[in-house]
């Protein structure tokens, strides 16, 4: 489907809109940076919005202009108009990466209830390369095994063989609990915090570049990196200009 990008073994990342404070009705045009238009929202809506304070929005200015006001403001934090771009994304994705994403506390979101649906079978098992070691110091997640380790690798096959032989059967008790009449509410107890949930995503502009500044980040962990990643990749075909500007103010500022 198109704006989709498939994450991880079951989940996927779908841009499904972006609207900014000016409607427009040249979808499938040519944005202001010469991309295609799928959305209303474009790299110069902050730059226009910006300009509110001066009583001059929706002046015909060209592109150049409206993306060197846009740099200024990032570069001297005037963060507000970026909140005038709204993104909504469709997110599948493991219930433990789900946890971690609405600590940003600056998202709506509506997610699929496993007490009125019973949710299928699908649950998240990292490929061996993925497999992670305790750190030493337990800060920051773990260390990728050494797939060269033979005992490194059998632990992760170790691990991701009972991991799936454990998912597999807490879903055949949850299927057999519904079965027997228990409410899925609580029937769901069975899973486990690597089963899939599936929810609506909205955030404006400036919040969603803050969460792509913790969660794209070597720190993060790595299946929250691969959600992030897939985000930014969506968006850059919409406003390249505005996600340009990001990668080099914000993320260069972090690194």
């Amino acid at each position: 489907m198109k704006n989709t990008l498939p994450v991880l073994d079951h989940g996927f990342v779908r841009l499904r809109n972006m609207a900014g404070p000016t409607r427009r009705a040249d979808y499938n045009g040519a944005t202001s940076s010469g991309g295609c238009r799928d959305f209303d929202a474009d790299d110069t809506d902050p730059a226009n919005a910006a300009r509110m304070s001066f009583d001059g929005q929706d002046q015909d200015r060209n592109y150049e202009v409206e993306m060197k006001l846009n740099r200024y403001l990032l570069m001297n934090k005037h963060m507000t108009p970026f909140e005038m771009i709204e993104v909504w994304l469709e997110m599948k994705l493991p219930i433990f990466v789900a946890r971690q994403f609405v600590r940003h506390r600056t998202a709506g979101l509506n997610e699929i209830s496993g007490r009125y649906v019973q949710l299928p079978a699908e649950w998240y098992i990292p490929p061996l390369e993925h497999v992670q070691l305790q750190s030493d110091t337990k800060k920051q997640g773990g260390n990728s095994i050494d797939l060269t380790d033979q005992s490194q690798v059998d632990k992760a096959i170790r691990f991701t063989t009972y991991l799936y032989a454990d998912c597999e059967q807490s879903y055949r008790h949850y299927e057999l609990a519904i079965k027997d009449g228990i409410a899925m509410e609580q029937a769901r107890l069975f899973l486990h915090v690597n089963h899939y949930t599936h929810w609506l995503w909205k955030q404006d502009l400036r919040n969603l570049f803050g969460f792509l500044l913790l969660r794209d980040h070597g720190h993060a962990q790595k299946e929250a990196q691969a959600y992030a990643k897939a985000v930014t990749m969506l968006l850059k075909p919409h406003v390249p200009g505005l996600m340009e500007l990001y990668e080099d103010i914000i993320r260069g500022e972090a690194l």
